[in-house]
């Protein structure tokens, strides 16, 4: 007989991506925007550090999007590994910051540390056991 069991285990997530859909066009990010890739806005954050992977040097901004539930976010290990994903859903903002599972609001500095990091949990991204 097969059967589906939850474990529980110790995980390190060390980065997370975000991949969200630009809603409203430069209302939403200017098209020069570092993350801004045509139509999609994506980017790997490190977790402790609360910095963008490769953003580039000198360059501040913010991202402050309504995402509703069309984000995709994938938590990796140190090795970047996947250890969970969450598709087409309500931001996690447990760990990005922002508002109500609709909104990211990340405030980026110059070397590409998001300032209102604040990472609060991973629930969003594993399911309890029913």
């Amino acid at each position: 007989m097969k059967a589906t069991v939850m474990i529980k285990t110790d995980i390190d997530a060390k980065f997370v991506s975000v991949e969200m859909a630009v809603r409203y066009d430069e209302e939403d990010i200017p098209n020069d925007f570092p993350l801004r890739d045509g139509d999609m806005c994506r980017g790997l954050i490190n977790i402790d550090e609360g910095r963008i992977v490769d953003w580039p040097h000198g360059k501040e901004g913010r991202l402050q999007m309504k995402v509703c539930d069309q984000g995709s976010y994938e938590l990796f290990d140190k090795d970047r590994n996947s250890l969970a994903r969450i598709d087409n859903d309500y931001v996690p903002n447990d760990l990005i910051p922002g508002e109500y599972g609709d909104y990211v609001d990340m405030k980026i500095d110059t070397e590409g540390k998001i300032t209102n990091w604040n990472p609060r949990g991973l629930d969003n991204f594993f399911e309890e056991a029913a």
